[in-house]
């Protein structure tokens, strides 16, 4: 590549949906992955312990502490029950237009929703994120942004490829009209 050429724009990946409505630029893709269906198998039977557990204390009699015992188990089997939901419905939807950057995850409610205001935006950049287990080792992408202000704001993770967070990257600068520069710390292009 020479000198006056222009880098490469990243390629569709082919779970993202591009489109151009009257509010702007829609980009979005649905959480549903392998990986969801082995957690709910997990969450059933994490779950049906659970409702085995407490149908035989309560039908025994049993103490107080026996149906004290695993609350923060039901806590956890809510978790992963709610999160193996979430992979099942939810998709992300950002639209980039009318002078903001809305992320929206739904049907089901999860973190991350935010609008911020296109004007706030100064250069937005790629991040990869390695997360250390007795299992190994896993590795998942965030986009985030500097603010006018010079502050960080983490605008999507756990995206599973270089390719989809690259993606977003250009789309969105595109459409803002920022050019894209290098950040301290970014994924290597």
């Amino acid at each position: 590549m020479t000198a006056n050429q222009a880098p490469l724009k990243a390629p569709v990946p082919g779970h993202i949906i591009v489109e151009h409505g009257p509010n702007g630029l829609v980009l979005s893709y649905n959480w549903f992955s392998w990986t969801y269906i082995a957690l709910a198998i997990f969450a059933l039977f994490w779950d049906g312990f659970l409702v085995f557990w407490y149908s035989v204390a309560s039908s025994q009699g049993a103490p107080w502490i026996m149906l004290v015992f695993p609350l923060l188990h039901v806590s956890v089997g809510v978790g992963l029950t709610y999160s193996a939901l979430a992979g099942f419905y939810n998709k992300t939807i950002i639209t980039v237009g009318m002078g903001q950057l809305s992320i929206q995850h739904k049907p089901l409610p999860w973190p991350g929703n935010r609008t911020v205001q296109a004007s706030d935006l100064i250069q937005l950049y790629s991040e990869e994120r390695v997360t250390r287990s007795n299992n190994g080792s896993r590795t998942t992408y965030e986009l985030s942004a500097i603010s006018n202000q010079n502050k960080k704001i983490t605008l999507l993770s756990g995206l599973n490829s270089q390719d989809e967070v690259r993606f977003f990257e250009q789309k969105i600068e595109e459409q803002l009209g920022i050019q894209d520069r290098p950040v301290e710390g970014e994924l290597r292009r």
